[in-house]
């Protein structure tokens, strides 16, 4: 099981009501993707060959987020296909969630530029976040 990571809120993030800006929550859910799979998959991953690329991203915000707020993201993997998979965001303060968010990933060769079938150790390693 994976630690939820936690949310670096900087004071770029705070919009003029003093709350954190909608599109920060995309660099956050980001960060947070990012952090799940240098745990499951490590630092040496390819990813120019087996990389990804967002093709979905969707929000739900549920209460502000502040600027001196100890935010953390937990990630879980909703449903796995041939070539992308989809992952659901829980971003919560004190065991209260304030954001909600959902992605789809398409498994993708930055080299040739084309989609790819997602390899079988990233196959399992989304199965570890199910």
């Amino acid at each position: 099981m994976i630690s939820p990571h936690p949310v670096d809120i900087r004071f770029s993030d705070i919009d003029a009501f003093g709350h954190v800006h909608n599109a920060a929550y995309f660099q956050y859910f980001e960060s947070a993707r990012l952090y799940y799979f240098s745990q499951l998959l490590g630092d040496d991953w390819d990813w120019n060959r087996t990389g990804i690329m967002l093709v979905e991203n969707y929000a739900q915000y549920l209460k502000p987020l502040l600027l001196n707020d100890r935010a953390k993201i937990s990630l879980h993997v909703t449903k796995i296909g041939n070539k992308s998979f989809s992952l659901e965001y829980q971003l919560s303060v004190n065991d209260k969630i304030h954001c909600m968010g959902k992605s789809k990933l398409v498994c993708f060769d930055h080299l040739r530029k084309a989609s790819i079938t997602l390899p079988e150790k990233f196959k399992r390693t989304l199965e570890d976040l199910k």
